[in-house]
């Protein structure tokens, strides 16, 4: 999903997710935390921390299945964390 985006992009992004998760009590310093907190809405998941980690840094977005579930994780929305806008309606 991250291909198509610029480097600032996924920059935002990462800024985004580590802001949110902060808020939600979650240290965006220990990717062992959100990965739990996913693993706990998402029984069965075989997520990996290495997955997580790029999440993180933003090397990579979450698929949009994964992206809901980060989303409630954080308490935002899926397309506000995607892309830093509020959608309207």
């Amino acid at each position: 999903m991250a291909a198509h985006l610029t480097f600032k992009e996924r920059e935002e992004f990462s800024k985004r997710l580590r802001s949110s998760l902060k808020n939600a009590g979650i240290d965006p310093n220990r990717p062992t935390q959100l990965l739990r907190a996913f693993c706990a809405m998402q029984a069965g998941s075989s997520l990996a921390i290495s997955t997580v980690s790029k999440w993180l840094s933003g090397e990579s977005l979450p698929a949009n299945g994964n992206m809901e579930v980060v989303a409630q994780i954080c308490n935002v929305s899926p397309h506000w964390l995607r892309s830093g806008q509020e959608t309207t309606g």
